[in-house]
């Protein structure tokens, strides 16, 4: 079985077997069989494939030509198909191989003749002994057909609009999207080489469209096997420190080639694996946001898989098409990329992370929360907040109209609806403010904001805002529990009038980015009021005629919302992510460290200028004292 780090980054043999075969034409046919006898030995086989083709079409019927040409074109051959007849006459004559029967095996299962393959591993298993058969992996292979019977349709492969034959080192250009659901940060050779990586396992992160969760494939020292580690940003927009994901995905074999959908809840990656039908193939599994579970991988099928290598699924919800690359029709050093038509057509639950204040009352976090839907009885949630920080976490089935009823020592019960629409792949960020006026009123407001759209917050998300016919002018009255919603989520009465204004004029779409607008200059200008700091990991840095050439390969290669550079006239340095505190950026380069860019490093910035690292850190915690 090949492995597919080392096809990934097998460069083109720069030898012609065109001049190779001229050289053999002048040899007697002993001297060219012992030519390609060597380089079959040597497991060259793209060399040894043209001298036994000749070989084979003077002498026909030879059962060692046929017999070594057969697994030339299996193995390095584009079509897997034309090894078959070859091996056919080789496994007719006694004096064959035995293991002829092996080879047999993987062609029938290349070319999805499952039941034939079976057959041929089991006659080849009682020549070998049942003992021998896992050094030979039969069992697996045969576990392998079966599961290509059950997941491998090949009428779905019509599906398939386009196909492009790309490098192995250089596939994912071929990825062209305008909006995909992610990106994969791919580094150029002159910083693989910078950051000392292994030429066989260059660095690849990927990273979810709403930037907040990244995925990548590193070797696990517990499993000692590749495995899949997951980084997040907290509520507060900090990375996480890595983790590999449980072991629901991360099995025996190898997974490599994390990919996940926009908000990063749905993960594809490959494996050997799971229920592979053949080499790497493509499975998909859900993260639950509330148990912090996955559930079990799910082969992908047809047309993404085959019985040959698959992996590095990408899609598009919006551009409604979808990238996957596979070896299945190219020879080794080559891949093919693969585009068709795409349409996410799960319902993701409606995933929540939240927390509860009392205004007046900070140390009131326990609260008994219940949730129904569409104004039905049945409860579809039933938790009790956290008493510490007053936070919970709850998945709801889909979208709909939901009540949300708060019951607080000392408070009446308070109810109010909520309608989420049709996202079916964001995540919100929830705040339930709970007050008491001094004349003994009481009032609850909730806000909700979209994790997908940096902070954006729907104003349809927003219950306890009384819809009064005047809240087009700022003199609306709120309660206390109405304007600490609104500070949560970022709004403010001004924003609320006018997004009450241009709903009313029909142009709530207009409204609605004018406040992405002001509220990204917002929190932009707090954050630089604050402390005026950044913190970049910096990747790579290059002198003189090299630099232009790897920026311009970078920025191909890269996500450009987290790559940065700074040109200081002698050295050009490229950096990834842009933190507001030291933390998180300590946990970015972890991740980078952990996924292949040994040489990664922490750098500060203020106002734009490189600064010293120490300094940075001691004013940010000089600003954290003071707050």
């Amino acid at each position: 079985m090949k492995n597919i780090f080392v096809a990934l980054t097998l460069m083109l043999t720069s030898v012609c077997i065109s001049t190779e075969v001229s050289m053999a034409g002048g040899q007697s046919e002993h001297s060219r069989a012992k030519t390609a006898e060597k380089y079959f030995l040597a497991k060259q086989y793209e060399k040894a494939s043209p001298l036994y083709a000749q070989l084979v079409s003077s002498n026909p019927k030879n059962y060692k030509y046929n017999y070594y040409y057969g697994i030339c074109l299996l193995i390095a051959g584009k079509d897997k198909k034309e090894a078959i007849p070859y091996l056919e006459m080789a496994i007719q004559h006694p004096k064959t191989p035995e293991d002829v029967y092996y080879y047999m095996g993987r062609a029938m299962h290349f070319t999805y003749r499952f039941d034939e393959a079976n057959q041929l591993f089991v006659e080849f298993n009682k020549i070998i002994g049942v003992k021998n058969a896992g050094r030979w992996g039969t069992p697996q292979l045969m576990e392998m057909c079966n599961n290509g019977k059950q997941y491998l349709d090949t009428t779905k492969l019509a599906g398939i609009t386009e196909r492009a034959e790309a490098a192995a080192y250089d596939f994912y250009n071929k990825y062209v999207f305008n909006n995909p659901n992610g990106k994969l940060l791919s580094m150029p050779d002159e910083i693989i080489k910078s950051a000392n990586a292994s030429k066989d396992d260059g660095p690849t992160i990927f990273l979810s469209a709403n930037g907040r969760v990244m995925y990548y494939s590193a070797t696990n020292d517990e499993t000692a096997s590749r495995d899949i580690f997951r980084v997040e940003k907290d509520l507060d927009g900090s990375w996480g420190k890595p983790e590999a994901i449980d072991k629901m995905v991360n099995g025996s074999q190898d997974e490599l080639f994390p990919t996940c959908n926009s908000d990063g809840r749905i993960l594809y990656f490959s494996s050997r694996g799971h229920s592979s039908t053949g080499g790497f193939d493509l499975f998909k599994t859900y993260y639950n946001t509330v148990t912090k579970t996955w559930t079990q991988p799910e082969n992908m099928g047809s047309p993404y898989n085959s019985p040959d290598d698959d992996f590095c699924f990408v899609a598009s919800t919006q551009e409604q098409k979808a990238y996957f690359t596979s070896q299945r029709e190219t020879a080794p050093g080559l891949f093919t990329v693969y585009t068709m038509p795409y349409s996410n057509t799960e319902e993701l639950p409606v995933a929540i992370n939240g927390k509860f204040n009392c205004v007046g009352q900070p140390d009131l976090k326990a609260v008994h929360l219940t949730i129904t839907r569409n104004g039905d009885q049945n409860i579809v949630a039933d938790l009790m907040t956290n008493a510490t920080n007053g936070s919970y976490a709850v998945e709801l089935p889909g979208p709909g109209t939901y009540s949300f009823r708060v019951e607080a020592t000392g408070f009446q019960p308070h109810t109010e609806e909520i309608r989420f629409g049709e996202f079916s792949d964001n995540i919100y960020v929830q705040d339930i403010f709970l007050s008491r006026s001094v004349s003994g009123m009481e009032d609850m407001a909730i806000a909700n904001r979209r994790l997908t759209e940096s902070g954006y917050v729907d104003e349809s998300l927003m219950a306890g805002i009384e819809d009064d016919n005047d809240l087009s002018t700022t003199g609306v009255k709120y309660s206390e529990a109405q304007m600490a919603a609104m500070k949560a989520s970022g709004y403010t009465p001004e924003m609320i009038a006018e997004a009450k204004e241009n709903a009313k004029n029909k142009n709530a779409t207009n409204s609605n980015t004018s406040m992405t607008n002001m509220m990204a200059m917002n929190n932009a200008n707090m954050t630089a009021d604050l402390t005026g700091l950044v913190f970049k990991v910096q990747i790579g840095a290059f002198r003189k005629h090299s630099r232009e050439i790897v920026k311009q390969r970078l920025e191909r290669k890269t996500d450009k919302t987290m790559l940065t550079s700074f040109d200081d006239l002698s050295w050009l340095r490229f950096f990834m992510g842009g933190e507001n505190s030291y933390s998180s950026a300590k946990n970015l380069r972890d991740t980078l460290k952990q996924a292949g860019f040994d040489d990664a490093f922490i750098v500060a910035f203020k106002n734009n200028k490189p600064m010293r690292l120490n300094e940075a850190i001691q004013q940010v915690a000089a600003a954290n004292e003071n707050d």
